[in-house]
């Protein structure tokens, strides 16, 4: 069973600023839960429909990371958080190729595999050890939290009014 989006769901105050990782790790729930779905199907719609939603969702978590969680966790672990960086330019090269592509290419299942293969390194590196040694680093949560919610807050708002204007201004519309 598929949980609800968690960032799209995660509405104001639903955002656990106190415990700003367990919003990473829903969010790291979520798309192993996507490509789940994705992998165990050959239904070319249930794959197109979770093939856009794992894109969109490791963009907008990869934001929030970067510009968010990272730079105010890096004191915790320098060289953990520059893997997870790079990890990510791994995964956005990945992205951006799924991207240009048609879903009906060939080569689309391998790159989704070869992506999924890299996100879930990715998690256990994020969980396993970046996580624990924030958590020992007695870093100030609550203001990290308070940061990361409201660069969501801000980019699930630019992206819905981006997505309104994409609605009114198709021909017709």
């Amino acid at each position: 069973m598929m949980t609800d989006d968690p960032i799209g769901t995660r509405g104001e105050g639903a955002f656990p600023v106190d415990q700003p990782m367990q919003a990473l790790e829903k969010d790291h729930e979520f798309v192993k839960q996507l490509f789940d779905r994705y992998c165990n199907t050959q239904d070319r719609k249930v794959k197109q429909e979770a093939g856009r939603r794992i894109l969109e969702l490791l963009e907008m978590h990869t934001a929030l990371e970067e510009a968010a969680f990272y730079p105010a966790v890096s004191q915790a672990n320098t060289a953990l958080v520059e893997q997870c960086k790079n990890e990510h330019e791994q995964a956005d090269q990945l992205i951006q190729q799924l991207k240009g592509m048609d879903d009906s290419d060939p080569q689309c299942d391998r790159i989704f595999q070869q992506l999924r293969d890299e996100v879930l390194q990715h998690v256990q590196v994020e969980e396993q050890q970046l996580f624990p040694a924030i958590r020992q680093a007695n870093l100030d949560l609550q203001a990290i939290g308070l940061q990361m919610q409201a660069f969501e807050s801000n980019m699930v708002a630019s992206r819905a009014s981006e997505s309104a204007q994409r609605g009114t201004s198709r021909p017709g519309a």
